[in-house]
């Protein structure tokens, strides 16, 4: 690298949202609880301009000898006009490759032979190897570089075997060989004290010499026993904190992979820092507890009960499902689905859907919080635009929409039959991971991948953590203690929603 040329660094350990800004590692401070004027958006920042349409492709080398990872990098980048190629293909084409020729550290090797000869990875971070690949490529190809170090800590063996992930029983060792070493130091520490996290550190160099670094993080903890068939190297015992289902790395679909992956995080990192803007910024927000001063469903049953729909002894179990959920108590929302769906079966679907409507109009109107209208209409007044992410059913969101005047709404589908609401969901009901992963896809069909940032997000439940976590500025409305505790610890801003909260 040229003497005096940038080091730019960056961290990311947090969800991910698709071009959203990466966090830095150290959290700030805790934000005090504030009023909704201090939710506002602040002014959204001027657009870089867009390179011509007709401007030739950026070619980028990836420093690698293994030709299927560069469509993968290439697919979880997305950085529109760049070309990535590996380095053996773009040291070829940067010169005469004859073993004659003497090329760039002076051994005669040509510039392909020299390139495929991988330099020591002899650094004591993750981010000094991936320099060091990414330099060594900058050298034979003079070509905008990017290269990827990661591996796997592991908190009981102080960190091990970080660096050495690969080699770490040996240099010729299966991934079922180093596995087995692995579960073999941890055979007598228990559970609690398994933590450990997947490491990916991406370093970039510019045409110009400049130089890039991003971190991305994935943290969770090595389970007693090898499970799954997807992936490689150690998950299959690696249990990731965001997956609450207790499968491993290797038990994810490839979708669910990528969007908590210590490398997809770090590619992401990677293309806020480097990539353009975007035209769409998207601001969203949750309903029960958030938008709605209580919970909908609750009283949803309440008005069947009270016209014979649905029995005492259902209306009960609701009830106290109700004052749990009050009482912020960690509460399963498919409960009082399932009972509100059994029903179902003596009414049309048309029947249901007045029914709904007329709870709105008659109850939940007044129960809109006046500081969630401004905080839209603020947002909306920004530029941005307005969804509603609730497990809510369809009619209900769709009088919610009409009501704030928000641009869009995902909820709870439920199947209709011969007129009837069959009690099947046509899709999973967007609620904990499933917000941000249904918010995703319908950006990114609505509005094209890479085009749009997820720049705030509302919500109120613990559940909501994964939503919030992807925004750039995440609001805790009136949050559960559990909430509460995370969003003092990352430093989200806290604010205090209530239709009695005194105004500010």
């Amino acid at each position: 690298m040229t003497e005096g040329k940038a080091l730019d660094t960056v961290t990311t350990d947090a969800a991910p949202a698709p071009a959203a800004a990466a966090t830095t590692a150290a959290a700030p401070a805790a934000a005090p609880a504030s009023s909704a004027a201090d939710a506002a958006p602040a002014p959204a920042p001027a657009a870089a301009a867009a390179a011509p349409a007709d401007a030739p492709p950026r070619l980028v080398v990836v420093a690698t000898h293994n030709a299927h990872k560069v469509p993968e990098i290439a697919a979880a980048l997305d950085m529109p006009g760049w070309e990535l190629v590996p380095l053996a293909a773009a040291a070829a084409a940067a010169g005469d490759t004859d073993a004659g020729d003497t090329d760039a550290d002076g051994s005669g090797l040509g510039a392909a032979a020299a390139a495929a000869a991988a330099p020591v990875e002899d650094a004591d971070s993750f981010e000094g190897n991936a320099l060091i690949k990414a330099r060594h490529a900058f050298a034979y190809t003079h070509r905008a570089t990017l290269a990827d170090d990661s591996g796997l800590e592991v908190d009981a063996l102080d960190g091990a075997p970080g660096v050495h992930s690969a080699r770490y029983a040996g240099d010729d060792a299966t991934d079922d060989e180093r596995i087995r070493k692995l579960l073999a130091a941890l055979a007598e520490v228990p559970e609690a004290r398994r933590g450990a996290r997947f490491v990916c550190a991406l370093a970039f160099i510019d045409e110009e010499g400049n130089e890039f670094l991003v971190r991305g993080v994935c943290e969770g903890r090595i389970a007693s026993h090898p499970r799954g068939t997807g992936g490689f190297g150690y998950d299959p015992v690696f249990l990731p904190a965001d997956v609450s289902d207790g499968r491993t790395m290797a038990e994810l679909t490839a979708e669910e992979k990528n969007a908590l992956s210590h490398r997809g995080r770090a590619l992401r990192a990677l293309r806020a820092r480097l990539g353009p803007p975007c035209a769409i910024r998207i601001a969203v927000f949750d309903f029960d507890g958030t938008i709605l001063e209580g919970h909908s469903p609750v009283r949803m049953v309440y008005r069947l009960f009270s016209r014979r729909v649905i029995p005492f002894g259902v209306a009960l179990k609701v009830l106290w499902w109700g004052v749990r959920y009050r009482l912020r108590f960690p509460v399963r929302q498919e409960v009082v689905r399932s009972y509100i769906f059994a029903s179902f079966g003596s009414l049309t679907a048309r029947e249901v859907d007045a029914l709904m409507a007329d709870l709105y109009h008659d109850e939940l109107a007044a129960l809109i919080r006046p500081a969630a209208r401004s905080a839209m209409q603020a947002c909306r007044e920004a530029g941005e635009k307005t969804v509603i992410v609730s497990a809510s059913f369809r009619p209900l969101l769709e009088q919610t929409v009409l009501d704030l005047g928000a641009d869009w709404f995902i909820c709870t589908e439920m199947e209709v039959l011969n007129g009837l609401y069959t009690g099947r969901l046509l899709r999973p009901a967007p609620e904990g991971k499933q917000k941000i992963v249904q918010l995703r896809a319908w950006a990114d069909e609505t509005f094209g991948v890479g085009h749009w940032r997820l720049v705030r997000a509302f919500g109120d439940h613990y559940s909501d953590e994964p939503l919030l976590a992807a925004a750039e500025a995440p609001v805790a409305v009136n949050p559960d203690t559990l909430l509460e505790r995370i969003a003092r610890q990352q430093g989200w801003r806290i604010v205090d929603w209530s239709i009695d909260a005194p105004e500010s």
